[in-house]
């Protein structure tokens, strides 16, 4: 009897670690844990070269093709953000979900210059399912 007792909360356990550990492994994926995009546009200095989690609609592109300068624009109903990218521009009106690390052209005085957005990483439409 009580070895029965000892292996049910060993196996509790361990089905308790799977799924921390699936859960850690896929929270990228998951529809939840996004930044409005008006958090970031308040206090974009705290969000350089730091890796955020965003969705929203594209609202405008812009690609220089001798450069190969490839942006665009995103709006989540909280404001707007510029997002650049070095994978496939998306067309206006698709909604994107998006991993990417923020960047200043210049912080002066705390306050910051030219913010935006460098695609990371492209999210699954799953991320987009309470949209």
């Amino acid at each position: 009897m009580r070895n029965t007792g000892f292996l049910q909360a060993i196996l509790l356990i361990i089905i308790i670690l799977l799924l921390g550990v699936v859960g850690f492994l896929t929270k990228d994926y998951l529809p939840f844990g996004f930044t409005d995009i008006s958090q970031i546009n308040s206090r974009p200095q705290d969000f350089e070269e730091r890796q955020v989690k965003v969705k929203g609609t594209v609202i405008d592109t812009l690609k220089i093709p001798f450069i190969n300068s490839m942006r665009y624009v995103i709006d989540d109903g909280t404001g707007e953000i510029t997002v650049e990218t070095t994978l496939a521009l998306p067309k206006v009106d698709d909604k994107v979900a998006i991993i990417a690390i923020g960047s200043n052209v210049a912080i002066i005085g705390g306050e910051s210059i030219g913010f935006s957005l460098r695609e990371v990483k492209v999210l699954p439409d799953i991320s987009l399912l309470f949209d």
